[in-house]
């Protein structure tokens, strides 16, 4: 009974154990089974983190690119803006030409530098306001037509053509309603232009729009004027404006001082009394201004005149050129780089029996003397000559002149 006993506990025991142990196993397995669930649980956490750490990457990333797209957008506005800069700092050279045209001034003449030679001109033609561009084209070039060796230059805004030998013989300038021509020996032209001058020897012709330019009567007039001489010397290189200042306001003269108006005949005083010498005084510095032999010729001539006529009037015109008058003029001198030329005005009415003018012969009014290096003065014949032009000039009552009047020294 006892071992019975004893093989029954034993069996119970190794059952006990045995149930033990498949309950430790099945508490293992429980375990197991929680440390299954606990790792699903912390992948599963794991997961929803690296979800959560994916969405919030994508959404920083869309923040990241949208702010990028705001940057490239605020670029493509900036880069916008500097070509726009750009093309407005392109215009402003633009807005520059504009102001280096040429500007107009009253009654729409072009302001052009002074120059010599065609470049000079021809700038202010361009320049010359509408219909009357085309105009300035063609007066160009019947000038050029008319008189090849022509001489050209702008002088005061104006356009001026000559020859060596004769000076200045045509002005052009601009005003509101017609373009004027001044022909500064117009006097002489045949037929004159039609519009005086308060100079009688200056002529102006007016072309208005829509006028048709007579070319034949232009061409005329053109080669006349540069026979003539005694125009404005082209050595003086400033002849005054031609339309806004006739010769007449260029001329040079001696009004009378207190002393000359308060006498009974109120006459203009002689050179001597004149507080500048007037136009005496500038005859007096051209000539010692030329220091050569034409400085001496001048003078020679000068002296030759007063003797004949004690009261003549001397007068400064057109720049630069001496001119002696008794009721009218009876001749100019003008100094050139070869020669002395002194022009008598009305030298074609003139008996010259002796042969003394050499150059003009050929004009309608004009005769002239050309004294040369080491040419001497036919003393007796030029006082012929003066005394002639003189009588003249008395006889068909010329215009008074205002100069300063000659007194010996």
């Amino acid at each position: 009974m006892t071992g019975k006993s004893t093989k029954k506990a034993a069996a119970k025991t190794s059952a006990s154990k045995t149930s033990a142990s498949k309950k430790t196993a099945s508490k293992a397995t429980v375990s197991k089974k929680t440390a299954s669930k606990a790792s699903e649980s912390k992948k599963t956490a794991a997961k929803k983190t690296a979800s959560k750490t994916s969405a919030s990457k994508k959404a920083a990333s869309k923040k990241s690119a949208s702010k990028a797209s705001a940057s490239k957008t605020a670029s493509k506005s900036a880069s916008k803006a500097s070509a726009s800069k750009t093309a407005s700092n392109s215009s402003a050279p633009k807005k520059a030409s504009k102001k280096s045209e040429p500007v107009l001034l009253s009654g729409g003449n072009p302001q052009i530098a002074k120059g010599d030679g065609d470049a000079a001109v021809q700038a202010y033609i361009e320049a010359m306001p509408g219909w009357k561009r085309e105009v300035g084209r063609r007066l160009d070039a019947l000038v050029v037509r008319a008189v090849p060796e022509v001489r050209k230059a702008v002088r005061w805004n104006s356009p001026f053509y000559g020859v060596e030998e004769a000076g200045w013989f045509l002005g052009v300038h601009c005003f509101t309603k017609y373009v004027k021509l001044a022909f500064f020996r117009g006097a002489s032209l045949r037929p004159p232009p039609p519009v005086g001058s308060k100079d009688p020897e200056t002529r102006y012709f007016h072309l208005h729009e829509g006028d048709a330019l007579d070319e034949a009567r232009l061409i005329a007039w053109f080669r006349q004027a540069a026979t003539l001489p005694g125009g404005p010397p082209i050595a003086a290189s400033k002849p005054a404006d031609a339309a806004k200042a006739s010769p007449s306001k260029r001329v040079e003269s001696t009004k009378p001082t207190k002393a000359a108006k308060a006498s009974p005949r109120g006459k203009a005083p002689r050179a001597a009394e004149a507080d500048d010498g007037g136009a005496s005084g500038r005859i007096d510095r051209l000539i010692a201004g030329l220091g050569d032999w034409r400085g001496e010729r001048l003078a020679e001539i000068r002296a030759l005149i007063r003797e004949v006529d004690p009261e003549v009037v001397e007068e400064w015109k057109w720049m630069g050129t001496p001119v002696w008058s008794h009721q009218g003029i009876i001749a100019l001198a003008n100094a050139h780089k070869d020669k002395v030329k002194l022009t008598f005005s009305n030298g074609a009415q003139l008996a010259d029996p002796k042969s003394v003018f050499n150059a003009g012969l050929d004009g309608n009014k004009w005769r002239a003397i050309d004294l040369h290096r080491g040419d001497r003065i036919d003393r007796s014949g030029l006082k012929g000559l003066l005394r002639a032009a003189i009588e003249y000039n008395i006889a068909n009552r010329g215009p008074k002149s205002r100069g300063s009047r000659a007194s010996a020294k």
